[in-house]
């Protein structure tokens, strides 16, 4: 008989990796990889063993889908306020200043190396 699994999974408890203190990768000596007790999550179960991976990738997927969305979020907001009058031409004005500003740097920093 087939394993019945639960209608709405439900996210685990998780804490910081002990091993790695929530980085997900240890640094040795000489190397540095993915820690062994996490995985390279970062995350362990609340008892401090490992998470299963088909929590760890339904975690994953949650928090793709979550940036997914922040981000579609985000580029329909700059899309509205590039409609809103004036912030075009704010931009390319801010975009100049900074070009000027670069500019002027580089003509000091030219100048402090010619000795002047």
């Amino acid at each position: 008989m087939a394993k019945s699994r639960a209608l709405h999974w439900q996210e685990p408890e998780t804490i910081n990796c002990s091993q790695c203190d929530g980085s997900g990768e240890f640094r040795g000596m000489f190397s540095s990889g993915p820690c062994a007790m996490c995985d390279g999550t970062g995350l362990v179960g609340e008892d401090g063993e490992p998470l299963p991976r088909e929590d760890l990738l339904a975690m994953m997927r949650r928090q793709r889908d979550r940036l997914a969305e922040q981000l579609d979020g985000a580029r329909q907001h700059y899309q509205r306020l590039l409609h809103t009058p004036g912030v075009r031409d704010a931009l390319a004005a801010e975009r100049a200043r900074q070009l000027e500003q670069q500019q002027r740097d580089d003509m000091a920093l030219r100048k402090r190396l010619r000795g002047g």
